[in-house]
């Protein structure tokens, strides 16, 4: 997966689409059932030492402020 975007909730929404081999509009239940998608945004921006882990659709989900997005510990990029 290619980085175009820099909002970090959109890139979850992608990793875990492709880690799941869903569409991502057929993500069920949505992103923010599980997080505020604009605070998830918020935090990570610009903090490089901020780290959030959440559940979402039976995965775990890391998100580090370097960008980084990891489900079930395989990062995607």
């Amino acid at each position: 997966m290619t980085r175009e975007c820099n909002r970090t909730s959109v890139r979850v929404v992608e990793a875990i689409a492709d880690a799941t081999n869903t569409d991502v509009l057929d993500l069920q239940p949505p992103l923010y059932d599980a997080i505020d998608p604009s605070a998830l945004d918020q935090l990570v921006t610009g903090a490089e030492s901020v780290s959030v882990q959440f559940d979402y659709q039976g995965h775990t989900i890391t998100v580090r402020g370097d960008g980084t997005v990891a489900v079930d510990g395989r990062v995607y990029d």
